[in-house]
C-alpha cells in the first residue's frame, strides 16, 4: 500500500513516500506560512494518498489515573468525561488501558495523554484537510515507542528508553511492561559528545523524579536502554555511566531493525526513519482520532472500494467473454467435424445404395411397410395390465379365491348390466350378440389407413367367497368391493355376471335345509378394459 508517512516536530515537517517497503528521500518544510503554503503545494501531487501522520512534540502530557471496572457505552462514555475533564482545550486525546489494580475493587489502570498545544498542528492540519488529502491516523512518538519496546523484549523491570530523534532526546519510562511517561528534550548540538553528555545529565533529572514521586524506591535498579547513531553512542560508552543502581544498555538503528524485522540505511543520524519504518510496516490503529480527517479517509477507502469493485466486474466480464469465445470456436470445431461426419455418411449411403440389386419395391414402400410392421407391433394386445389390475385388487381382498380366468380380444366398447335381466332376456342378449358376428365377420376396423383403434381386452373371472359359513350379506358385500376397487380405473367397466347370491325378483330362491353339501358363494364377472387410442 502507497503511504504518506509525515514526521511533525516543533520547528519542522518532513514528508515522505512508502511503496514497496521502501522510504523516499525526505522532504522538508519549516514551520511557517512559506512551509504551509510548500507543503500545500507538495499535496497537489498526492491527493489521492493516505496520510500517515507522526507527531514528536515537547507539548504532550501524561496523568496515569484508575477507573471503575465497566464495560460497553458506560465503560466509552467514562473514559471520555476524564479525557474532557483533564484536556478540555485540545482534541488530541487518547486513553490506553494498563492492566487493572490487584486490590480493592481492581479498578482499571488508565494511561491518558494528550498533545496539549493544538495550535502548533493547527496549522498543519488545515493545509492538509484544504487539499482534502485523507488523513489515515494521527500518532504519537511516545505511544509508538510502547510499540518498540514489546518488540525490543526489555522486560517489566523499570526501564529508561532513550531514542534520539530530530525533534530532540525523548525519554519513555516504562514499568511492569507498560509506559508510564514520556518527556522530550531539545538538543541544541548534534556532537556526539554534546549529546552524550545532555543524555547523562537528562537520565539523572528522570531518575530524582521518578524517586520524588516515589515511582522508582530507593536503591531500585533503573535499567537505561539508549537507541542512538553509533558515533554518539561511542560517546556515552566511554562516559561509563553504569553502577550499582543504574545499567546501560546501547542499541544501534541497525540491530533495532533487524530485531523488528526489516532493514534501514546505515548512516542513520536520528531515529524518525525507525519510526516511519515501524509505522509504514505494521498496521497500527490512530492514537487521535478527528471527525474531520475521519471523513476523508472513509471516502478515500469508499473510493477505493469502488475502484475494487469495478476492476473486479471487468475482470469477471473479460473472463467470461473469453470463456465464450474459447466456447464458440470448440462448437465451430464441433459443428465441421459433424458437417464432415454428415457427408462422410451419405457418401457411403449413396454407395451402398448404388451398390444394391435393383427391385420393383420403391424405398418409400418399404418405409412404409416397416412403419406398418412397428405400428402392429405396438397395437399388439396382451393380458399383462389388466392382470396386473386384477391382482393389486385381488391382494386386498383375500377372501376372494380365483376359481377360473378367460382373457379374449373383443371389439366391445360398453357392457350391458345382466344381473337385472331375466334368464330369458340374457338368452336372447347374447343370441343377437352371436347373429351380429356370424352375419358380419369381416367388418373393417373404424380406421382401414393410419393408426388403428386398439381393440377391448375382455376377462371372464369366476370364484368364490371364502371362507363362507352362509354370511350371503357378507360375500355380497366383498364381491361389490372388488367391482368398486376396479372400476375406479376409468378405463375398466365391470358387469356382475352371476353375483354369489342372485337377488332379482324373477329368479325364485331355493335351498335345502340341513343338506349334506355346504353350500358355496359363487360369483362370475365380466371385465372390460378399454384402452386409451
Amino acid at each position: 500500500m502507497r503511504k504518506q508517512l509525515f514526521y511533525l516536530a516543533n520547528n519542522q515537517l518532513t514528508a515522505r513516500l512508502w511503496q514497496g517497503g521502501k522510504l523516499s528521500e525526505g522532504r522538508t518544510f519549516p514551520n511557517d506560512e512559506a512551509g504551509w503554503k510548500s507543503l500545500s503545494n507538495y499535496l497537489i501531487k498526492h491527493l489521492h494518498t493516505p496520510i500517515f501522520l507522526l507527531m514528536d512534540l515537547v507539548e504532550e502530557d501524561f496523568q496515569r489515573d484508575t477507573i471503575p471496572h465497566v464495560y460497553g457505552g458506560t465503560r466509552k462514555n467514562l473514559i471520555e468525561r476524564r479525557l474532557q475533564q483533564l484536556y478540555r482545550d485540545t482534541p488530541f486525546r487518547h486513553a490506553s488501558t494498563q492492566g487493572r489494580e490487584k486490590t480493592g475493587r481492581k479498578d482499571d489502570r488508565i494511561l491518558f495523554n494528550a498533545l496539549t498545544n493544538a495550535s502548533l498542528i493547527k496549522p498543519w492540519m488545515d493545509t492538509i484537510l484544504a487539499q482534502q488529502v485523507p488523513i489515515a491516523g494521527i500518532y504519537s512518538t511516545a505511544l509508538l515507542s510502547a510499540g518498540l519496546f514489546k518488540q525490543f523484549q526489555l522486560g517489566n523491570e523499570a526501564t529508561l528508553f532513550i531514542t534520539h530523534q530530530s525533534a530532540g532526546l525523548r525519554q519513555n519510562f516504562f514499568q511492569d511492561g507498560y509506559l508510564r511517561f514520556s518527556r522530550l528534550t531539545k538538543l541544541y548540538s548534534e556532537i556526539p559528545e554534546d549529546v552524550a553528555e545532555v543524555t547523562r545529565v537528562e537520565v539523572e533529572k528522570t531518575r530524582l523524579f521518578l524517586s520524588n514521586a516515589r515511582q522508582l524506591q530507593r536503591g531500585e535498579m533503573l535499567n537505561v536502554v539508549a537507541l542512538d547513531n553509533l558515533p554518539a553512542l561511542q560517546c556515552l560508552q566511554n562516559l561509563n555511566l553504569s553502577s550499582d543502581t543504574t545499567n546501560y544498555q546501547f542499541l544501534t538503528p541497525q540491530v533495532a531493525s533487524k530485531k523488528l524485522g526489516f532493514r534501514t540505511p546505515a548512516d542513520i543520524q536520528y531515529l524518525d526513519t525507525l519510526f516511519l519504518y515501524f509505522l509504514g510496516k505494521k498496521s497500527i490503529s490512530t492514537h487521535f482520532a478527528l471527525q474531520e480527517q475521519s471523513s476523508a479517509y472513509s471516502l478515500w477507502k469508499s473510493r477505493i472500494l469502488l475502484y475494487v469493485l469495478s476492476a473486479g466486474t471487468i475482470g469477471a466480464c473479460l473472463f467470461w467473454s473469453g470463456a465464450n469465445f474459447v466456447e464458440t470456436i470448440e462448437s465451430k470445431h464441433l459443428l465441421n467435424q459433424i458437417n464432415l461426419e454428415t457427408q462422410k455418411n451419405e457418401s457411403r449411403y449413396q454407395r451402398v445404395i448404388e451398390s444394391m440389386p435393383k427391385t420393383e419395391v420403391k424405398p418409400h414402400n418399404m418405409k412404409a411397410a416397416v412403419d406398418l410392421h412397428e405400428l402392429l407391433i405396438q397395437h399388439n394386445s396382451t393380458p399383462n395390465r389388466l392382470f396386473e389390475a386384477i391382482s393389486q385388487v385381488l391382494n386386498r381382498l383375500p377372501q376372494l379365491k380365483l376359481n377360473e380366468l378367460n382373457w379374449e380380444i373383443s371389439d366391445k366398447r360398453e357392457l350391458v348390466d345382466t344381473s337385472a335381466m331375466s334368464p330369458a332376456q340374457v338368452l336372447a342378449q347374447a343370441q343377437a350378440e352371436a347373429q351380429t358376428q356370424t352375419t358380419d365377420p369381416g367388418t373393417p376396423p373404424a380406421k382401414l389407413i393410419g393408426v388403428p383403434a386398439r381393440p377391448s381386452e375382455l376377462v371372464v373371472l369366476k370364484g368364490e367367497v371364502v371362507p363362507f359359513k352362509d354370511d350371503y350379506r357378507t360375500a355380497l358385500e366383498s364381491v361389490h368391493a372388488f367391482v368398486a376397487e376396479l372400476t375406479k380405473n376409468s378405463a375398466v367397466k365391470v358387469n356382475v355376471v352371476h353375483p354369489p347370491l342372485d337377488v332379482r325378483p324373477s329368479v325364485p330362491i331355493d335351498g335345502e335345509a340341513g343338506g349334506s353339501a355346504a353350500p358355496k358363494a359363487e360369483f362370475e364377472l365380466q371385465i372390460l378394459w378399454i384402452p386409451e387410442n
